[in-house]
């Protein structure tokens, strides 16, 4: 009796297994017409191995660039000026005048060089008028100035060295305040616009 049970059971077994048997996996499986085709892309041969092409969006041109300048600065032993370069970034022409000379605000990292603007010096403006720099100093600086005949020279030499290193500067007149000055600290005479010296 177990013997046949056992063979029923099998038998019961089998059929169940043979009706959820999935089709073979190389067989096509049979479309439904209910279900949208879904395609499979093909590749294409003959760009396996290319190395997809990374498009890079074009930065835009805000105008800022980068110049090198020629400043300079007194020696240490003030006896000279020493010209140094160094880069300037603007956002236009106009700009580089202002930013050169403001490079003589900061101490020089070369050791044999000094910082000859005062403490707080600012200058307000530098503006081109034919060939003709015009400097328009901040009027703390006449307060904070203690260089003496040798430092006022070397401070007004250091600013027109370097603006007469653009061609188109001739000359550089200075004001203070937007007013023209007869001297800066009483040893120069800064009534007219002054050549290179």
């Amino acid at each position: 009796m177990k013997k046949i049970l056992l063979s029923v059971m099998t038998a019961i077994l089998l059929l169940t297994a043979g009706c959820e048997k999935n089709p073979p996996q190389n067989e096509p499986p049979v479309d439904d017409p209910k279900k949208p085709a879904v395609t499979t892309p093909v590749e294409n041969p003959d760009k396996k191995n290319e190395t997809p092409t990374k498009v890079e969006k074009p930065t835009p041109d805000n105008g800022v660039k980068s110049m090198q300048v020629t400043v300079y600065y007194p020696d240490q032993a003030g006896m000279s000026l020493i010209p140094v370069k160094r880069e300037i970034t603007i956002d236009n022409d106009s700009q580089k005048y202002l930013a050169a000379v403001n490079c003589l605000m900061d101490t020089p990292a070369e050791e044999d060089l000094t910082k000859i603007f005062p403490k707080g010096a600012k200058i307000k403006s530098i503006t081109l008028k034919g060939d003709i720099a015009v400097v328009d100093l901040d009027g703390g600086i006449t307060k904070n100035f203690v260089g003496g005949s040798t430092g006022e020279e070397f401070l007004i030499n250091s600013v027109v060295d370097t603006l007469t290193e653009f061609d188109e500067v001739q000359r550089v007149q200075f004001l203070i305040d937007g007013q023209e000055v007869e001297t800066l600290a009483g040893h120069m005479d800064l009534s007219e616009p002054l050549k290179r010296n």
